[in-house]
């Protein structure tokens, strides 16, 4: 790697089709929002044998050929069988799960600040990236107010699951610890290689597709794997992470201040800013209109 490569900022979205409109509003917020130039390079995880599509989209919404841009085709085949128990939709895309590949994905890459494709970044980038894990820790993230244990949909409290944590780890799951969101976090890929988080994260999966462990999808085995292997990643401020603007109950509910102040806005839950399959309504879309390019005439 040159002294010029190490100090890039490296920012990966991952969505397939249903959510490429999301990844026109992460690239244009992000360029829009830095000041950090050509230090900047954006990778693009895309389903593999799509790259031509994708290619003409990124061409309409006038984001062709940007040397800060670099396509990744991710193949399905990487992952172990999938079995998401949620009616949620989209949880089961291997794109969701081409998270934990990004150091095969990303060989060059030492830091990577990873972004679902229902975001929008307010700020400048390099903020994030520069000041996040001098000391060598391996990953950053918002925590959630919710603890482990606490019941609900993302809940780790199964007593199934219990026993098959402390079978393989020799002590209890944490489930006073608080969660955290993984569609905002920073990661240190070379220590993700030495713990070999990738297998362990396969080894949850694989778990749970026999056992029925969880509910949710790529969330749960990330989570029991740095639970697991390393422990809790470094408290982000959550202004880097806004999120539930997708949901459907109170938690969306934003005042303007909010969403000003917001250095990310997440629109984790079904309703997304662009069309889906599944949104029922373009929430809070006044704030992804500004980078959404040229909008619904470039779909797919």
């Amino acid at each position: 790697v040159s002294k010029q490569q190490y100090d890039w900022l490296h920012v990966a979205v991952g969505a397939d089709r249903t959510h490429w409109a999301g990844v026109v509003g992460v690239v244009n917020s992000l360029q829009y929002n830095t000041d950090a130039g050509r230090r900047l390079h954006i990778h693009l995880l895309i389903p593999a044998g799509s790259e031509m599509d994708f290619d003409a989209f990124m061409r309409c919404h006038g984001l062709h050929k940007q040397p800060q841009l670099h396509v990744v085709s991710f193949h399905k085949s990487r992952l172990p069988k999938i079995k998401v128990e949620s009616k949620l939709t989209n949880l089961e895309s291997p794109l969701n799960f081409a998270r934990f590949y990004l150091g095969e994905l990303l060989p060059s890459v030492r830091k990577v600040l990873y972004l679902d494709a229902d975001v929008i970044v307010q700020a400048d980038v390099q903020e994030l990236l520069d000041d996040s894990l001098r000391q060598g820790e391996l990953c950053a993230a918002t925590f959630r107010k919710t603890k482990l244990g606490d019941k609900g949909i993302a809940s780790l409290r199964g007593s199934k699951l219990q026993a098959r944590f402390k079978q393989r780890y020799g002590r209890p799951l944490p489930l006073r610890e608080r969660g955290f969101n993984a569609g905002v976090v920073v990661i240190n890929l070379a220590r993700w290689e030495v713990l070999n988080l990738t297998k362990e994260v396969e080894y949850w999966i694989e778990a749970n597709t026999r056992e029925k462990l969880y509910m949710l999808g790529s969330q749960p085995p990330l989570t029991l794997a740095l639970f697991g292997r390393y422990g809790r990643c470094v408290e982000l401020a959550a202004s880097w992470n806004v999120d539930c603007l997708g949901c459907m109950g109170q938690g969306r509910l934003k005042t303007d201040a909010q969403l000003t102040a917001a250095k990310i806005l997440h629109w984790n839950g079904p309703n997304k800013p662009f069309p889906t399959p599944s949104s029922r309504t373009r929430s809070y879309y006044e704030r992804f209109q500004p980078y959404e390019g040229a909008g619904t005439k470039c779909n797919t």
